[in-house]
């Protein structure tokens, strides 16, 4: 590659020019936020609280 001269080649992020089909965003289960926060061993304004792994 480095042989090649690429000065006006524009750079792309897929060799065709297609769009992705995306599906919308939706949510789609019940948020069950309470209930995992109440088993979880550590929490905190709605964090999960883990130990500190990298010093």
């Amino acid at each position: 590659m480095n042989e090649v001269d690429t000065n006006n080649v524009q750079p792309m992020a897929h060799p065709m020019d297609v769009s992705q089909r995306l599906r919308p965003d939706e949510a789609l289960e019940v948020n069950q936020r309470a209930p995992f926060q109440k088993i979880a061993p550590k929490t905190e304004d709605g964090l999960y609280l883990v130990p500190q792994v990298i010093e």
